[in-house]
């Protein structure tokens, strides 16, 4: 059909339009998944930073003891930093572990009140692993930059605290 009419029309497989619609429709939402991701990266900075703050706080005692025995203000924060590290690394195994597959046996028994039985998901495995380092980074960025404390007290300031 293609060959006899082809100045006039076009013909092609319902699956070729399918194929053509997910792919606008994967395109359209990139921009506002994008969008979500960066503020979840920036939450997370956030929130490492404020809960490292308060528990520095809590244990300026034991960081005035740590300098005063001769360990430097970045191996105390370097200490704080692979502590955190290793937390999210493990958290975000743990979200990716059933983001990839938990959440669309999940979807499927959502949708299948909708008349959706198969979901399509499709994931790209790059993409998956640079936004959970991405998100580990943002955690230790988060815990290095609340550790500035450490690094401007003396000792004697952080005991008497």
């Amino acid at each position: 059909m293609n060959t006899r009419y082809k100045d006039s029309a076009k013909v092609v497989m319902q699956q070729t339009l399918l194929d053509s619609v997910f792919k606008e429709a994967t395109a359209f939402l990139i921009y506002p998944m994008s969008l979500m991701g960066l503020l979840f990266l920036v939450v997370t900075f956030l929130i490492t930073h404020s809960t490292c703050r308060i528990h520095m706080r809590k244990e300026s005692k034991t960081y005035g003891i740590y300098k005063s025995l001769g360990l430097t203000s970045f191996r105390i924060r370097l200490s704080i930093a692979m502590g955190i590290g290793i937390l999210s690394a493990l958290g975000a195994l743990i979200g990716l572990l059933a983001g990839v597959y938990a959440l669309p046996l999940l979807l499927e028994t959502i949708l299948s009140g909708y008349g959706i039985v198969a979901l399509p998901l499709t994931f790209s495995w790059g993409g998956v692993l640079v936004v959970s380092c991405l998100s580990i980074f943002s955690a230790v960025l988060g815990s290095w930059a609340s550790s500035k404390a450490i690094k401007q007290a003396t000792p004697r300031i952080l005991v008497t605290e």
